[in-house]
């Protein structure tokens, strides 16, 4: 063998072995990829996705907040749905706005709008269908927007943060089982 044969070999495995080692730029990869959903938040809920994320077990981080916000939506909504099955609704008697919502699930009425700002979250496949079929309903019901129906998963993620005792929740807790323990205490 030649020694600019051998000297090529030499620089391609180190090479290789120089690239193994080098960290990844970017976010880190996920076992289910995520996708973009467009919603516009006011600075005080970024903030409080920011303080709700110091909150959360250690498995877990403020990218999956998201995920949570709709899975307690989701949960909720499918409570309310099983509730008015038998009547042919969507939406008991006496909910006619999303105000009257809040009020139902005894949360603090969001009565004037900060200035927001169009953002993306990143969510799971599957919350990002669930965002849409309750942005659905939601929009035909009220009008609502995708944003409003994202808040109201984000105040309700609040609300359930602030009821549940964490310091209990087990450390290692990843979002398969937060969604699981979710869907237990509300279906």
């Amino acid at each position: 063998m030649s020694t600019s044969k051998i000297k090529k070999k030499r620089q391609a495995s180190t090479l290789a072995a120089l690239l193994e080692e080098k960290p990844k730029r970017g976010r880190p990869p996920r076992a289910v990829s995520r996708q973009n959903v467009y919603v516009a938040l006011s600075q005080e809920q970024k903030k409080k996705m920011t303080e709700l994320a110091t909150q959360l077990p250690e498995g877990l981080s403020r990218a999956d907040l998201p995920d949570l916000a709709i899975s307690i939506l989701s949960a909720r909504f499918e409570a309310l749905r099983q509730a008015v099955a038998d009547r042919e609704r969507e939406m008991p008697e006496g909910i006619t706005d999303l105000e009257s919502l809040y009020l139902l699930w005894d949360l603090p009425v969001q009565i004037k709008e900060d200035e927001s700002k169009w953002t993306s979250i990143r969510v799971s496949p599957q919350q990002a269908i669930e965002l849409g079929r309750i942005h659905g309903t939601l929009n035909a019901v009220f009008g609502a927007n995708r944003s409003q129906t994202f808040s109201l998963g984000l105040v309700l993620l609040t609300h359930f943060m602030a009821d549940e005792s964490i310091s209990d929740w087990p450390t290692s807790m990843t979002l398969s089982g937060l969604r699981k323990k979710i869907h237990s205490i509300y279906l």
